[in-house]
């Protein structure tokens, strides 16, 4: 066996005579030019891919990367989690994919004799999913943004005792920092450093024999959220605190950083197979992570056209209030009313800039209402979300506001009292997205197809609800999972 990374959360593995790929975002941007693959995907490298499969983790773009997708046959599997709507597959159809494999949670599909992929689903809304990997005496565990705890997690370790390499993500790709208390913005609305205390408490109940930082190796070089690179937690942020993580708990696993191109083999050198031994990696000299500061300045200079580009093209847009009326008309309907019966006479001020216009609509969700609000007007509403009017648009036309809170573009507003309101009208957007409501489409066979595999997933959202329900927020509860 051989892998190889290839970008953000990318991989190819290679096995008897065939080539998987994972997740291939390999070109260009995603989340409207906000996040770019850090270190840059070289073209070589893309040019010598030729896949007999590729396998989506998950539907946010920086995995189902529509892009990078065209540049493969049209006819070339691509397998994906089965799920209980279908969107995914809906989007690949949509991108000009012909050949699509669904896998249920726990499902293997072999590539060739002794190399087989097996699917594990996890997450209540958008469902994520890890791979597992064996080919060769060798098994790998692609977790990337998949947080597997519990008895979930306790399942992959029963059907894979022995997991030889274990990838997933490092730093934040959620919005958590994009909230902002109007009535303390002093307090911080995410712990940063939970990101590399869940990494090691993962690499703690797998054990393998190595962690490899993944599906975190991105930038931000957007105007908008340039600055949020501060915020990453670096490869090599994560190397130095798993290092000492592990001499205190006496665990015996390695961390291994990767960049594009970076590959271990099981016959590299002769040594790295499947009895244990070091070796087998083949990794480049080019240093993209001590020096980060000066190479994303370059990075930024040398894509500035395309940045350039992109702001041309957001400078002339507006939205159309109707629009926004139809969208949130239609959003009300579909909501059961004990969701949203705590945003009863509760507006909530979307805010959509652009050079041409900056423009205000307060949506009562409960009613299903928007009006036009003057921008001398909008302290009068204390919840707020603010949008390149773009982005906004596109989320509206496409029913895409969770990959809009994704790209770190937009920021939530709010007192400290009304945030859970806030948060409680954006969980709504999501659930339009991510097709769980109206209710009623789920009561099929798909849905309980999906559903019944998952069972353990269910028992453990019972426990998380309880720690819920006691005042304790999703870190928290995460790093209490992994640890028992």
């Amino acid at each position: 066996m051989e892998f190889q990374t290839l970008s953000h959360a990318g991989l190819r593995v290679a096995a008897a005579g065939r080539e998987l790929l994972i997740d291939p975002w390999l070109v260009g941007s995603a989340y409207w030019r906000s996040w770019w693959n850090y270190p840059p995907v070289p073209p070589e490298l893309v040019a010598s891919l030729k896949p007999d499969a590729i396998y989506l983790t998950h539907i946010h773009w920086d995995h189902f990367h529509a892009p990078s997708l065209r540049r493969f046959a049209r006819e070339t599997p691509v397998i994906v989690p089965y799920d209980r709507y279908g969107r995914i597959v809906r989007d690949l159809a949509a991108v000009g994919m012909t050949n699509v494999i669904e896998l249920r949670h726990g499902e293997s599909h072999e590539l060739a004799p002794g190399f087989t992929i097996q699917s594990y689903h996890f997450s209540p809304i958008v469902t994520d999913s890890a791979a597992v990997v064996v080919a060769d005496g060798v098994t790998l565990l692609n977790a990337n943004d998949a947080k597997l705890a519990g008895m979930p997690l306790q399942q992959v370790l029963n059907e894979h005792p022995r997991i030889d390499f274990a990838f997933r993500s490092h730093s934040s790709a959620n919005p958590r920092a994009n909230y902002h208390f109007t009535d303390a913005p002093q307090l911080p609305t995410d712990d940063n450093d939970h990101y590399l205390r869940s990494f090691s408490l993962f690499m703690q109940r797998v054990k393998p024999r190595y962690a490899i930082p993944f599906a975190s190796n991105n930038c931000l070089l957007h105007d908008d959220v340039w600055a949020m690179n501060a915020l990453v937690q670096t490869p090599i942020m994560m190397r130095d605190f798993f290092d000492v993580f592990a001499r205190e708990h006496k665990l015996a696993t390695k961390l291994q950083i990767m960049a594009p191109g970076d590959t271990w083999s099981s016959g590299a050198d002769g040594s790295g197979g499947a009895d244990g031994s070091c070796g087998g990696f083949t990794i480049a000299d080019a240093d993209w992570q001590s020096n980060r500061a000066v190479r994303l300045a370059e990075y930024r200079e040398r894509v500035q056209p395309t940045l350039a580009r992109q702001a041309k093209l957001e400078a002339r847009v507006s939205v159309p209030l109707a629009a926004v009326r139809r969208f949130f008309a239609d959003l009300s309907a579909d909501l059961p009313g004990l969701f949203i019966r705590g945003l009863k006479g509760q507006h909530v001020l979307l805010v959509a800039r652009s050079d041409k216009a900056v423009q205000g609509f307060a949506v009562d969700l409960v009613a299903g209402t928007t009006d036009p609000v003057a921008p001398g007007d909008f302290d009068r509403y204390p919840m707020r979300i603010e949008f390149p009017a773009l982005i906004l648009l596109q989320s509206l036309t496409m029913n895409m506001f969770g990959h809009a809170a994704i790209s770190k573009r937009v920021h939530y507003f709010a007192p400290k009292a009304l945030m859970p309101r806030l948060k409680r009208f954006v969980a709504a957007l999501e659930l339009a997205e991510y097709e769980l409501v109206p209710l009623r489409r789920h009561f099929n066979r798909r849905t309980l197809a999906a559903a019944l595999p998952r069972w353990r997933e269910g028992l453990l959202y019972a426990r998380v609800l309880g720690q819920l329900a006691r005042g304790r927020d999703f870190p928290t509860i995460e790093e209490s999972l992994l640890k028992a």
